[in-house]
C-alpha cells in the first residue's frame, strides 16, 4: 500500500512540474498512472491482503521473464551472469505452482490482478472516471490530443478563437479536478491504516481538502437530507 501511495504522491508532483511549464497534454500522460496507481491501490484493498501481496511480488517476475525470452537471458552479454536462465525459470516453476494456468495467463497479460484495466474500473466503482479520463489520457500517450495542436485548431476553430481557448481552458480544468480526485481519494483511505495518529490526521485533513467520487451505481451514496439526487451516469461526490 505504501509503495502505490509512494506512486501516486510522485506521479502528482510530476503533474504539477508540467502544469507550471504549460505542458497540458503531457500531463494528460501522467494522470493516465495517476489513475492506473488509484485503481490498483482500490482493487488492493477490496482483496485478501495476503494474496495481493504475493501476486504483486509475483507479477513483476512474470513480466521480467517476458523480457528476458526476448532478449535470450542477455546471453553472450556482460551481463548474462545477472540474469541466468536456470536461476530465473526455477522462480518461474514456483510461481507457477502456486495459481492455475489460467490465471498465470491472466496475470501475464494484465499483471498482479488478471483483470484488464477497464474490468478493474468496474470492480473499485470508477468505470465512469475510466470513460471520461482514461481515454482522453490514453489519446495522448498513443498519439496526440487534437484538442492540444495548433493544426487541429486551425481546421476545427478557424474564426473561433474563443471557443478554441474554452475547450482548452476546460480540459485544464478536468485535469486538475481528477488529479486532486484521484490523491485526494487514496490520501483518505490511506489514513484509516496509518497507526501514527499525527500521520493519520495530516492524511485525512489531505483527503478532505479533495473531492471524492465513484460511480452512482456502485452503491448507496450518504446525502444531505434536503440533497437531490444525481443524474444518472453522474460522479457523485462522496465523504465516508
Amino acid at each position: 500500500m505504501t509503495s502505490f501511495y509512494r506512486k501516486a504522491v510522485n506521479t502528482f508532483r510530476a503533474i504539477e512540474v508540467l502544469k507550471q511549464q504549460r505542458l497540458i497534454e503531457e500531463a494528460w500522460i501522467l494522470l493516465r498512472v495517476l489513475l492506473e496507481t488509484h485503481v490498483n491501490f482500490v482493487y488492493f484493498l477490496k482483496n485478501d491482503p495476503k494474496v495481493m501481496c504475493q501476486r504483486y511480488a509475483d507479477a513483476p517476475v512474470l513480466d521480467k521473464l517476458k523480457h528476458l525470452r526476448e532478449v535470450s537471458f542477455y546471453e553472450g552479454t556482460p551481463t548474462a551472469a545477472l540474469h541466468r536462465r536456470e536461476k530465473w525459470e526455477a522462480i518461474e516453476a514456483e510461481i507457477q505452482a502456486r495459481y492455475t494456468a489460467q490465471e498465470i495467463k491472466a496475470m501475464r497479460r494484465n499483471g498482479l490482478t488478471g483483470l484488464s484495466f477497464e474490468d478493474r474500473t468496474k470492480v473499485v466503482g470508477l468505470k465512469t472516471m475510466y470513460e471520461f479520463c482514461y481515454r482522453i489520457a490514453s489519446r495522448s500517450v498513443h498519439m496526440f490530443d487534437p484538442a492540444e495542436t495548433s493544426i487541429y485548431a486551425e481546421y476545427a476553430f478557424h474564426g473561433r478563437a474563443k471557443e478554441k481557448r474554452e475547450l482548452l481552458r476546460l480540459r485544464r480544468l478536468q485535469l486538475e479536478s481528477n488529479q486532486n480526485m484521484l490523491l485526494g481519494r487514496v490520501s483518505y483511505l490511506m489514513a484509516e491504516f496509518i497507526r501514527s495518529p499525527a500521520a493519520s490526521a495530516r492524511l485525512m485533513l489531505a483527503g478532505l481538502g479533495y473531492e471524492k467520487f465513484r460511480d452512482k451505481t456502485s452503491g448507496p451514496s450518504l446525502r444531505d437530507p434536503d440533497e437531490e439526487s444525481d443524474r444518472p451516469g453522474t460522479f457523485r461526490i462522496w465523504r465516508e
